[in-house]
């Protein structure tokens, strides 16, 4: 039975090699610190494009073996060492391999942090360079280090430093006739190796008192660079060659429109640094680099920002790298001075961002709060600002609840190096799988300019092939919003839960090289089959016009982010949404009269039930949720008889724990003052901010659309009537964000009336 058995297994790894046409055998041994094998440990690779992923345990000896008959490259995890090392030279026909891998979790940390941008500390310089014979006391320690080219000889008369970010000191070095750098350092101190000027090269540690000896290969590379500031500009040697310490890099630039591209320059900003090279396209959009590796570079060019990432990180060797990029030049840093955006263009902040008070936790499910600006009015008041606010009850997750049924779909195009997004996107996508439940449907999508499947739609189960898959993610590429999103809906319609919790959340920090109005038509025919979706915008350059029409026709959560610290946040929301009892089917309405006459509401959709009377419908609520509206009124020849006529506010919910429906009623009272002079409209600070972003927000979207319609005096005219109306509520306004809105409202209008006079001329 046992030769059955091997010879069958045989059969397979033929029937494998022959339809292939090629079988790696890899073999990979993991010892500890002591050298000694590590058993049963689970060593997982993934193949980098197709994502496949293989998954076993090692044997006795510490070793686990792979037959490897598709793809070119696999990244090798073990336990908490991810990319630790990568399977290369993959080719037609047979081949072994081996790798000897060291488990040292506390080394794989140390050099897979996250660069220190420089600019924050003032680094003091303490020259060493002329160290011959140096001396230890108890407190200092002594770091050799030997710098040998790739053919093995020394490197003399080289400068190399050490860099300390807690002592903020760097220590100047330069290497003797045997390639030997000598300093006399601190103990118990972290030393980033800077060599030729490529900061954290490597790492040296003194724990303790002694004689530290480290060697590095390093090859100098024959170029010149020209540094201003942090642009550094290069003059490269004729033949473009790869060393082991710089790529060789070629980059072809195809720029969509727009004049001579040989004018134009490409920026790759070295991440985790201050350093920027700068470059100068040819006629055909042609650029050369010698660039340090292990780095990852983010591609500027002067009108179009975080285009796309070249990562090198992972680089080992003599390297040279080809990329072609697409170069789109955004209209609004091309020509300031003649945009004016449409409303798919807009980038609005919500003036909730400007509110910073927070109500103490309801007794109630949901509780009402009401607030006038300023509650007191007189004869020549003309208008009144009521505040509306409602919080929701914080609940625990429900872990003895059904199944929920989800499918993340997460942008990794270049732009997502930038703010280290991609970083906090697969910190805060493990925080999120660590908390669901074993029993909820997860299915993990990322996307480029092409969608690719990570997980397909299973339950979490132990989460290790969630988390293994979440930690392989690399961002590069551009985006598509559409293929993502299709991929994402299909993975849950293939475990759609009936009655039950079925959603898209869709991250992006970018415009989709997809029509937005396809996508949106799209989206709602999932939408209709019972598929919520929520949005999550990140950075300053997503669709946020999308993404919000998405969300509400979704009825998901919404969340627009500046910053890639909040992604965390965002996602603890989402799960707040997704696992806790909560309120539902909330209605808030509002009945006016003819002395208190509804103009606006801020904030949230509304629609008119009658003459007198607007509600609101509260989508896309969780437990915790603090939300916050902004009503305006006109006041119709006001009188002492308006304290007799306040507005009634009526709010019906969903309570799932008495599994009926509650009304609840408020009124709010305006005070009369016989008195004579002008009442201030608004009387706190940060509500008056609020409500002027708010009301210059909803004058750049009415004025966005008198624009789309060729009505540009009328979208000039509505700019004049905002900016006064600001002007009235701020009359010496300081405050830098309704001033840089306000001045983006001035240059629109003369861009508007520089076209009015071209057309009048034509």
């Amino acid at each position: 039975m046992k030769k059955t058995i091997v010879l069958f297994f045989l059969l397979l790894n033929f029937i494998g090699f022959s339809q292939s046409n090629f079988l790696r055998v890899q073999t990979i041994k993991v010892i500890n610190n002591q050298q000694e094998p590590m058993a049963n440990i689970p060593v997982t690779i993934i193949e980098t494009l197709s994502k496949q992923r293989v998954s076993k345990n090692t044997n006795t000896k510490g070793e686990v073996v792979f037959n490897i008959t598709t793809g070119n490259e696999w990244a090798v995890n073990i336990l908490e060492m991810k990319n630790c090392c990568y399977i290369y030279g993959i080719d037609k026909g047979y081949s072994t391999g081996k790798n000897l891998i060291t488990y040292d979790i506390e080394h794989y940390k140390r050099t897979h942090r996250a660069k220190i941008d420089r600019k924050q500390f003032n680094l003091i310089q303490i020259d060493q360079t002329k160290l011959i014979d140096p001396q230890h006391e108890s407190t200092t320690a002594i770091v050799k280090l030997k710098v040998v080219k790739d053919d093995d000889n020394p490197l003399k008369n080289f400068y190399v430093n050490l860099t300390s970010y807690k002592l903020q000191k760097i220590f100047l070095g330069k290497t003797n006739e045997q390639g030997i750098a000598n300093f006399v350092v601190p103990i118990n101190t972290e030393f980033e190796v800077d060599i030729d000027g490529i900061e954290s090269f490597d790492y040296v540690d003194t724990k303790k008192s002694g004689i530290y000896e480290l060697q590095f290969t390093y090859q100098p590379t024959d170029l010149k660079e020209i540094v201003i500031n942090d642009t550094i500009s290069q003059i490269l040697p004729k033949e473009l060659k790869g060393t082991s310490s710089r790529v060789a890099v070629k980059i072809k630039v195809n720029k969509l429109s727009g004049n001579d591209i040989s004018k134009e320059l490409i920026y790759l900003q070295m991440l985790g640094t201050n350093k920027i090279y700068k470059g100068k396209m040819d006629k055909d959009g042609r650029v050369s680099f010698l660039l340090p590796n292990k780095n990852k570079y983010l591609i500027n060019f002067k009108y179009q920002k975080e285009v796309d990432v070249l990562n090198f990180s992972h680089l080992r060797g003599i390297s040279n790298s080809e990329s072609t990029i697409i170069y789109n030049p955004d209209p609004k840093l091309e020509f300031p001075e003649r945009f004016v955006p449409t409303p798919d263009q807009l980038f609005l902040k919500d003036f909730r961002e400007f509110i910073s008070k927070q109500y103490p936790e309801p007794t109630d499910p949901i509780e009402l709060k009401l607030k006038w600006a300023n509650d007191s009015i007189n004869a020549l008041s003309k208008e009144a600002v009521l505040e509306l606010r409602f919080k929701i009850r914080t609940a625990n997750i429900d872990l003895k609840g059904d199944p929920i049924n989800i499918s993340l779909v997460v942008d990794k195009s270049g732009s997502m190096e930038g703010d280290d997004r991609i970083g906090a996107l697969k910190k805060s996508l493990l925080q999120f799988i660590s908390k669901l439940r074993s029993k909820d449907i997860v299915s993990l999508i990322a996307y480029d300019h092409e969608a690719t499947l990570l997980v397909p739609s299973q339950p979490v189960g132990d989460g290790k092939y969630l988390k293994d898959m979440i930690e392989d993610i690399e961002a590069g590429g551009g985006t598509n919003i559409y293929n993502g999103m299709v991929m994402g809906y299909n993975q849950i319609l293939k475990k759609q839960i009936p009655k039950g919790t079925n959603r898209l959340v869709l991250l992006t920090d970018g415009y989709g090289a997809d029509d937005p109005l396809v996508t949106i038509k799209k989206s709602k025919e999932y939408n209709d089959k019972g598929i919520e979706l929520s949005a999550i915008g990140v950075g300053q350059f997503y669709n946020q016009a999308l993404l919000s029409q998405l969300a509400t026709t979704g009825g998901g959560l919404l969340n627009f982010i500046g910053s890639s610290k909040n992604i965390a946040s965002v996602f603890q929301k989402e799960l707040t949404s997704l696992l806790s009892p909560c309120v539902s089917d909330v209605k808030i309405e509002v009945e006016y009269n003819d002395k208190i006459i509804f103009k606006q509401l801020y904030g949230y959709p509304f629609k008119k039930v009658n003459n007198n009377t607007i509600q609101l419908e509260l989508n896309a609520i969780y437990p915790g949720l603090q939300g916050i509206g902004l009503l305006k009124f006109d006041l119709n020849n006001p009188d002492k008889t308006i304290e007799k006529a306040p507005l009634i506010i009526k709010m019906t919910y969903f309570d799932p724990n008495q599994s009926k429906y509650i009304e609840k009623k408020e009124k709010a009272f305006l005070k009369w003052l016989p008195k004579e002079g002008k009442i201030e409209l608004i009387l706190e600070a940060e509500q008056k901010k609020a409500y002027a972003i708010a009301v210059l927000n909803q004058g750049l979207k009415v004025m966005s659309e008198n624009f789309v319609a060729n009505n540009y005096s009328g979208a000039i005219e509505h700019i004049e009537k905002v900016q006064n109306n600001i002007k009235e509520i701020y009359p010496n306004a300081s405050d830098l964000d309704v001033k840089k809105l306000m001045d983006e409202m001035s240059q629109y209008a003369i861009y508007l009336k520089r076209k009015i006079n071209n057309t009048l001329q034509n």
